[in-house]
């Protein structure tokens, strides 16, 4: 499985697979030759571009996914391979008759370890110790089903405290959050590969239920690993505060998020590993009737 981020960013661009590799064309000429099983995704950022069936065949057959993007880098569309997982069916099956109490008691575990991850990042970037402490005493608070709704209680005091006072997080914005949705992009990617390689329906949520969205389940264990991505804009912020152009330079510090160690159960692993093992964990909750998910952090 790669690791590398193939984004289409400029109209008249054809994608097609020759010789095993992802090629880049316009018009007759190759632009570009990219080896299909290094990639962890490919984004389609273009308005005017076009594929080929092979090209979305062989991406299928790897498990890569293939993103559209819309507005600010906000995923509309998401191509993914079908059943992968020799025990798909009964995979699913399980996932389907989870009861609410372990869907809760997952959620309330991705809630508490997205909260604890916001702390760090808050800790480790602007050194606010008082308001780390008070997520991080937020964070063992949070109950099942997160009925208190902790998560957005965190969020009205994560973003200013990290981003700086009259920031508000708007999926639609630009600038610095054009870089979230772009870094979330490449997460939500990754989750959703690592569930459809568990067997798992990423359609059927543990806590997101939205009828137009067919990746509730990436939403939803995605959450511990936005954190990650935060830190990342952050540090482009310090870097350039002209984050809202996106440029390649800005692209590939945010895609680095596939290489770079992550933190997870004492060690430090890629993100691909990471999701990876998330999934696993979540199928066996699901058939334990348990809650098995280990989370980053």
């Amino acid at each position: 499985m790669g690791e590398f981020i193939l984004e289409v960013a400029e109209n008249g661009r054809h994608l097609c697979i020759q010789r095993g590799s992802v090629a880049v064309q316009e018009g007759k000429k190759t632009l570009g030759l990219v080896p299909s099983d290094s990639l962890a995704c490919v984004l389609l950022c273009a308005d005017g571009l076009s594929l080929s069936r092979q090209f979305l065949a062989v991406m299928a057959e790897l498990g890569v996914p293939v993103i559209v993007c819309g507005k600010n880098y906000l995923p509309v569309s998401m191509c993914l391979p079908y059943a992968r997982h020799y025990r798909a069916l009964g995979v699913a099956e399980t996932q389907l008759k989870a009861s609410p109490v372990l869907k809760k008691k997952l959620w309330q575990m991705c809630v508490a370890a997205k909260i604890r991850n916001q702390a760090k990042v808050l800790h480790t970037r602007r050194r606010e110790s008082a308001e780390a402490e008070k997520l991080r005493r937020m964070a063992k608070s949070v109950r099942s089903g997160d009925s208190d709704n902790r998560e957005a209680q965190a969020a009205r005091l994560y973003w200013p405290a990290l981003m700086g006072k009259g920031f508000v997080r708007e999926p639609d914005g630009g600038g610095v959050n054009a870089a979230l949705n772009y870094g979330y992009a490449i997460v939500r990617a990754a989750c959703a590969r690592a569930l459809c390689a568990a067997g798992l329906l990423p359609l059927f949520g543990i806590h997101h239920h939205n009828l137009s969205n067919p990746f509730c389940l990436a939403d939803d264990i995605m959450e511990p690993l936005r954190p990650f991505v935060d830190a990342l804009v952050f540090d482009l912020m310090q870097e350039d505060e002209n984050t809202g152009l996106l440029l390649p330079a800005q692209k590939k510090k945010l895609s680095s998020i596939q290489r770079s160690p992550l933190p997870f159960l004492g060690e430090e692993h890629t993100l691909t590993s990471v999701t990876t093992r998330m999934a696993q964990g979540l199928a066996q909750s699901f058939a334990a009737a348990s809650p098995l998910l280990p989370l980053p952090g």
